[in-house]
């Protein structure tokens, strides 16, 4: 499977499976911390809590989780919208900002002293940060949209790299902010995310500066999420790693970078995603099992972790349907057969593909060479193993058959997917 975008859901292939998300001691993350998460509770409105920027907060479909030292609960976001609400960010004393995630464009909120505030945008918003003063940013294509804590409406701000794509805009202070930025398609790599840096802008000179300076390409490839500001000023962020042609997981770092210098802090033990920071305590988005919704875990001084809250913080909440991929948006082009019932068990999972047709063409290659007919999936029937906006293919093992023996052979018969293909238990 190819790099996703915002999250990368990993196929732990041959060594276990996407029943959880790995934390330290190896087990998954406990089903009773997702039941107690809302309680079965409505939700309720609360502008002024979300002004302030109380809680921790993420997102859980429709509504906002918040969660304090007297639990967590439903927030009604007050934009009271249509669509998915992604990508909640919230600072403390300053307020709550959010993407309404809708067909076609978004709607971007915010939430301060200043009042509840809208911006519609052309294209997927992504990721808004809050400054100290009340200044809102976002990643909007392959630019920011910036409006200052007194303007009326969104300035566009070029990003560094044409043709690449910017995400996780942070607010490093009232002046900078330090952007997450993708390297553009290349021939070798004409789809999905293989490289990823940090790059630095001055508000006040329009200058961007490189900070990080991974290296990636068409076989080892590098990525960065999450960035947060810690309490020590320094931002904190998570890389992962890997080779498109090795079967096995990627690696998963803790990185600090201070000034225009990055350096590694730990390896974590899998997926996890920085949530943010509860004083100098780090706080973690850690996958629930395989539904795809998201824990918050709070990191104790010796490096366990306990439960914190719910709610996707700054990660994609993959038990939801994108809308773009409903009725009447890019899923109105899927027909009824196109996505036949996803096998059970181990499976040769092949992806991505930005559309639904480019799969097809890859069904019947596959079918043809390796006399499998695979079976077409998206984030609606597989949301563990597949991200929204793209398709994939299983091609289903056969029990007791040896999946590593079946990968091989696979990719022997299809050499050009060999570096699309992973084992996968669905």
């Amino acid at each position: 499977m190819k790099k996703g975008l915002v999250t990368l859901v990993v196929a732990a292939s041959a060594v276990g499976t996407l029943g959880g998300a790995a934390r330290p001691g190896g087990a998954a993350a406990p089903a009773s911390a997702v039941a107690r998460c809302d309680g079965g509770r409505p939700a309720r409105s609360d502008v002024h809590g979300l002004a302030v920027g109380a809680g921790i907060a993420g997102a859980d479909g429709g509504a906002i989780l918040r969660t304090s030292p007297a639990g967590t609960e439903l927030i009604a976001p007050p934009d009271r919208g249509r669509g998915v609400v992604r990508h909640v960010a919230s600072r403390a004393g300053v307020g709550t900002a959010y993407v309404r995630d809708r067909t076609g464009g978004d709607l971007v909120v915010s939430v301060t002293g200043r009042g509840v505030r809208r911006y519609s945008t052309h294209a997927e918003a992504s990721q808004p940060s809050l400054s100290a003063r009340g200044d809102l940013v976002w990643a909007e294509r392959s630019g920011l949209r910036l409006v200052g804590a007194g303007a009326r409406a969104p300035r566009q701000i070029a990003g560094p790299i044409p043709g690449g794509m910017t995400f996780s805009p942070l607010f490093a202070s009232t002046t900078t902010v330090v952007v997450a930025v993708a390297a553009p398609p290349t021939a070798a790599v004409p789809e999905d995310e293989y490289l990823s840096n940090l790059w630095r802008y001055d508000l006040r000179t329009s200058r961007w500066v490189q900070v990080t300076h991974f290296s990636g390409g068409a076989d080892r490839w590098t990525i960065v999420r999450t960035p947060f500001l810690a309490s020590d000023g320094s931002i904190q962020f998570v890389r992962m790693s890997g080779r498109a042609s090795a079967d096995r997981a990627p690696q998963y770092q803790l990185w600090r970078l201070r000034g225009n210098v990055a350096r590694q802090l730990r390896i974590l033990p899998g997926e996890m995603y920085l949530a943010g920071f509860d004083g100098s305590a780090r706080l973690w988005n850690i996958r629930a099992g395989a539904t795809g919704a998201w824990l918050i875990r709070r990191e104790r001084a010796d490096g366990s972790l306990e439960d914190a809250g719910c709610g996707a913080v700054m990660v994609d909440p993959l038990d939801r349907t994108d809308p773009d991929m409903r009725s009447g948006g890019r899923a109105s082009a899927i027909g009824a057969t196109s996505l036949a019932d996803p096998p059970a068990g181990d499976s040769i999972l092949v992806g991505d593909f930005s559309s639904v047709a480019a799969a097809d063409d890859a069904s019947a290659t596959i079918a043809a060479a390796f006399g499998s007919t695979p079976s077409i999936v998206d984030a609606r029937t597989q949301p563990a193993v597949v991200r929204p906006g793209v398709w994939a293919l299983l091609i289903s093992i056969a029990p007791g058959a040896d999946a590593e023996a079946e990968l091989a052979r696979f990719r022997t018969a299809v050499p050009a997917f060999a570096g699309w293909s992973w084992i996968v238990s669905v």
